[in-house]
């Protein structure tokens, strides 16, 4: 346990549980998109009706659902290399745990987070029981908040060392 980066239990297993709710979020989510998941390309088409007014056929939708499916599936990728690069404490995966990419990288997890629990919301025009589905996800954008702040504090760690 003393090679992590942290070098700190506490600060090392509180990134090990936030890695892990990001994998798991990604990689699920990744892994339902790619097989063309239809509720997923609902709430895009949903979305873009009820916000612009813009009418998309579902399997287009199914297409752009596929494409972010391997994207998410690539971020919770890069998320297990940063974690093994926390938990090893040094060469060049330890270097992208701390890494601006994996900032840009959080930053973006928040940024989809959010989106993807509020598409709930505008998927359904906005109908205020569907406010319960953006708070279910929570865990999906406060996870990856989670996430970020552990890494900018793992830069602070390497600029103090």
């Amino acid at each position: 346990m003393g090679t992590n980066l942290f070098r700190d239990r506490n600060l090392f297993v509180l990134y090990v549980l936030a890695a892990g709710a990001n994998i798991f979020n990604f990689a699920g989510h990744g892994g339902w998109a790619v097989s063309g998941k239809v509720a997923f390309a609902e709430l895009i088409t949903g979305s873009l009706e009820s916000t612009l007014g813009i009418i998309m056929p579902v399997e287009t939708a199914l297409g752009l659902v596929r494409f972010v499916g391997w994207i998410d599936l690539t971020i919770a990728a890069v998320m297990v290399l940063a974690l093994i690069g926390v938990w090893k404490g040094r060469g060049s995966l330890a270097r992208l745990a701390r890494s601006r990419t994996m900032v840009l990288l959080f930053v973006w997890a928040v940024f989809w987070g959010l989106a993807t629990a509020f598409s709930r919301v505008t998927a359904h025009d906005f109908e205020t029981i569907y406010l319960l589905d953006f708070i279910e996800r929570g865990g999906n954008f406060f996870g990856a908040t989670i996430g970020l702040y552990l890494t900018l504090i793992l830069r602070r760690i390497r600029g103090s060392t």
